[in-house]
């Protein structure tokens, strides 16, 4: 997955129901320009740095995540490196297991409409 598209995600992830003038608005680039991006065109830098900005501001909204941050820059100076493996380990598998959920919830909703 590319760059661009994991950004473009993580961007709807973050706002989902967003139109492409709100998408605009959020981000100043132009309304036709962010039709294209999200239908596969090329991003420019300034592009990039404009969706990831809104996605950086929105994320630091939330508290846990300054906390989160600081814990992390903690642990990289204090914590050794099996320990600060074991924090990683922590963190991919509750990251996974939320993937996994989240796939499963969307499988069975789709079967659902299906059914």
């Amino acid at each position: 997955m590319s760059l661009q598209t994991r950004t473009l995600h993580r961007y709807r992830q973050l706002f989902p129901n967003d139109t492409l003038k709100e998408v605009s608005a959020r981000t100043g680039i132009q309304i036709t320009r962010v039709f294209r991006l999200f239908n596969g065109k090329t991003m420019k830098v300034g592009e990039l740095e404009a969706f990831e900005g809104v996605i950086v501001n929105k994320i630091s909204e939330n508290p846990s995540f300054s906390r989160l941050n600081r814990a992390i820059d903690g642990a990289s100076s204090l914590l050794t490196n099996e320990e600060i493996g074991k924090l990683a380990d922590y963190v991919e598998r509750r990251v996974a297991q939320k993937r996994f959920a989240r796939g499963y919830i969307s499988l069975n909703h789709q079967n659902a409409i299906i059914a």
